[in-house]
């Protein structure tokens, strides 16, 4: 399905179902509440809409817009999605080296994963299933790996988000974030 994806039908899809509204008109949303999905790889968006879809990933507004949507639809838009320009890195970031320890390293006394093993050290996203991080809005990004941590939002393949966000401390969360959003944080 998204091998095959037309990215032209999936703009007219896009617009259709007023995606803009919250995602910007080129997927980059002036909400910081609301992911930044331009430049994503379209195996990412696609599952997210099917998550939607299915309930796996709870979000009413969300699950509203595609509940309706054929497969190929959502194929469709994840494909044109991933062709628009990703939100830019914030130019001020600094890698501290406690920044550093967790997307190289991880921490393996906690038995926490290194965030570049599967975002990519630069934080434009792993292959398949794994988001880019940055240019995320720092709110997106600390309420999503809070939800984690919580066990709030659950449609992470094997569990591997919640076991990171679990041994993940607020503070080394909102380093995270603060290091991969697109804004400063005030």
């Amino acid at each position: 399905m998204l091998k095959n994806a037309d990215p032209a039908n999936g703009m007219a899809v896009a617009e259709a179902e007023k995606c803009s509204k919250c995602h910007g008109d080129a997927g980059v949303s002036d909400d910081p509440d609301d992911i930044n999905i331009a430049g994503m790889s379209k195996s990412y968006i696609y599952k997210q809409l099917i998550d939607y879809k299915d309930k796996s990933r709870d979000n009413r507004d969300m699950y509203k817009r595609v509940k309706d949507l054929e497969p190929q639809q959502m194929a469709d838009m994840a494909a044109w999605y991933s062709t628009l320009e990703p939100a830019p890195a914030n130019p001020n970031s600094v890698m501290t080296p406690e920044i550093r320890r967790l997307i190289v390293h991880g921490d393996p006394e906690r038995l926490l994963k290194a965030c570049g093993a599967c975002h990519g050290r630069d934080g434009m996203g792993g292959q398949f299933d794994h988001p880019m991080l940055t240019g995320q809005h720092y709110t997106y990004l600390v309420d999503s790996m809070t939800e984690f941590k919580e066990g709030d939002r659950e449609n992470d393949v094997y569990a591997r988000m919640r076991d990171v966000g679990e041994r993940l401390t607020e503070e080394e969360i909102e380093m995270l974030a603060d290091y991969y959003a697109n804004e400063c944080r005030d």
